[in-house]
């Protein structure tokens, strides 16, 4: 592929604006950069309020990417040379002399992987070819002799693959005839000078194939050839050349290996560099789904590539995609505060102070110029209802507002009336799952020494909390578990209201600076707190701060 893909993701455990913010940026940057090719991924679950935007929008969810660490499909090579099974091993020689190949791909008819050959496999093929030769069967295709051999036929047989010992016809006439009339079962493919009375007695014999060396003109037979099912290829060159040139041709499933080591297409750069290193071999095949995809050799192993990601709708790597620490990091997106890592080299950062990553998108739209079909409007429009509460959260700004005004018209809605659709699909707090809540729309914070662990779900009326704040707080508590968190805690949010509760794990010596009025076990009450980034969080790290003072 000409193209360089970018992926484009979200943070982890994605809410509406992430996953719609990363499906339109990857449009708008494949619509302005020809060069590259934009593919705007998730690397959470689906909720399924986004799931009914995306089906509003008309739009496929995008593919789910668990990881960007560097694996093996990134470095194999698909257009290296193959073999097909009945090709000569001098092809194979040739292919890797000349093209410094280390391993070759071999396939049947149809296409099928059969295995592979390479320097080992040729070298173990000569080894045996050079041992005692006396009843040894090798193999022979027909069609080869004339692409190794210089020559041609003076007669072809039918058979075209042939499975026989080898005969010189060195010795003198007594002698040969002995060694021939020995040959019962399997009959030899004999390599001979032009003797007549050797050469009658191999077609009288049947023989599979006689091989007349030396040959200048066309000799003269003294058999009748009618008869005679196998073949005679007259060779141009010595004898001890047309046997060489003959083990040659042999086809190279002869001496493939059909049961090679192979890696898959996902698996790691680094254990498959161990894999490889730790063999005596050179390359080896990728399969996908048992499928041969290409090849890896030693030397697609020297330099690490790192895939290419955009950030968008959150800035640090470890609120993203698994592995984006090793990435190559292009673009960041986003609406947060800034806590992003050094990057190796510039890059482009847009990042304002809105109610919404969607608003963001639509701007870069507007500012080149390019044109926004309806699919990608709705989902735009989604995100910046989503994510300001339907413009209500204190996050919305005028430019949102702007935005959701322009991408209602494209989308041909309404917004209240829109808004009402997307509240409808939220979960009422009796049906929500408790470990599938605390880890949904949830980001990990950093500071002061204090790891921190906040998830957000919307619901749309905050009735019966008490009930349920205890099989909460035990999924709370293993959520920090899991992610060797020190404090965990859930913003339960009515939209309806514009009110929230706050349940969370213990922290004595931060959560009895909080100024927000505890109603229960582990349960705070939170009026007019909607906004995790713009309300919640501020106050998370100013008592985070003082408990390390």
């Amino acid at each position: 592929m000409s193209f360089s893909e970018i992926i484009v993701t979200g943070h982890r455990n994605p809410d509406t604006d992430a996953v719609c913010s990363a499906i339109c940026y990857a449009d708008f940057k494949s619509r302005l950069d020809k060069e590259n090719e934009y593919r705007g991924v998730v690397c959470g679950a689906l909720n399924a309020q986004t799931r009914f935007v995306l089906e509003k929008a008309g739009v496929d969810p995008p593919e789910f990417v668990r990881d960007v660490h560097t694996r093996v499909i990134d470095i194999v090579r698909s257009d290296g040379p193959t073999m097909h099974e009945n090709e000569a091993v001098l092809e194979a020689i040739r292919e890797i002399d000349e093209n410094t190949v280390s391993v070759l791909p071999v396939f049947d008819r149809e296409k099928q992987f059969l295995g592979i050959i390479g320097i080992h496999e040729v070298a173990s093929y000569f080894i045996k070819t050079n041992g005692p030769q006396k009843k040894l069967n090798y193999t022979f295709y027909v069609g080869n002799l004339e692409k190794v051999i210089p020559g041609r036929f003076l007669k072809r047989g039918e058979e075209q693959e042939i499975r026989a010992p080898m005969m010189i016809g060195s010795m003198d006439y007594e002698k040969s005839i002995a060694r021939m009339d020995s040959f019962t079962s399997e009959k030899p493919v004999l390599v001979v000078g032009d003797r007549k009375r050797i050469i009658a007695h191999a077609i009288k014999r049947q023989f599979p194939l006689i091989i007349i060396t030396n040959v200048q003109e066309v000799p003269e037979i003294e058999a009748d050839l009618s008869e005679f099912r196998g073949s005679i290829y007259l060779s141009a060159s010595d004898t001890t050349d047309s046997i060489r040139l003959l083990w040659l041709s042999a086809p190279v499933k002869h001496i493939m290996n059909t049961e090679p080591l192979v890696l898959q297409h996902d698996d790691l750069f680094d254990e498959a560099k161990k894999i490889l290193l730790g063999s005596d071999l050179r390359g080896l095949p990728v399969l996908k789904d048992g499928l041969f995809i290409g090849v890896v050799t030693r030397r697609s192993f020297i330099e690490k590539p790192r895939r290419k990601i955009i950030l968008i709708d959150h800035n640090e790597v470890a609120q993203s995609v698994v592995g984006a620490s090793e990435a190559d990091i292009r673009e960041i997106i986003d609406h947060h505060r800034l806590g992003a890592e050094k990057t190796n080299s510039p890059i482009y950062v847009f990042s304002k102070p809105l109610g919404s990553s969607c608003t963001i998108v639509y701007q870069h739209y507007r500012m080149h110029g390019i044109p926004i079909e309806r699919p990608y409007a709705v989902l735009m429009l989604s995100g910046i209802l989503s994510d300001t509460l339907f413009l209500k959260s204190p996050t919305a700004t005028d430019e949102d507002r702007v935005a959701a005004e322009d991408l209602a018209t494209i989308s041909g809605v309404r917004i209240d009336e829109y808004a009402q659709e997307i509240l409808s699909k939220m979960s009422t707090l009796q049906s929500l799952d408790p470990l599938k809540t605390a880890t949904g729309d949830f980001k990990i914070y950093r500071e002061f020494g204090i790891s921190v662990g906040i998830a957000q779900v919307e619901t749309v009326s905050l009735n019966g909390i008490e009930d349920i704040t205890e099989a909460f707080l035990g999924a709370l508590e293993q959520v920090k578990k899991e992610n060797s968190l020190d404090w965990m805690m859930l913003l339960v949010t009515d939209v309806v209201k514009e009110d929230s509760v706050l349940i969370m794990t213990g922290l004595a010596s931060a959560e009895e600076e909080l100024v927000y009025q505890k109603i229960g076990e582990g349960l705070y009450q939170l009026p007019g707190v909607v906004s995790r980034k713009k309300q919640l969080l501020p106050e998370v790290l100013r008592v985070m701060e003082l408990s390390q003072s």
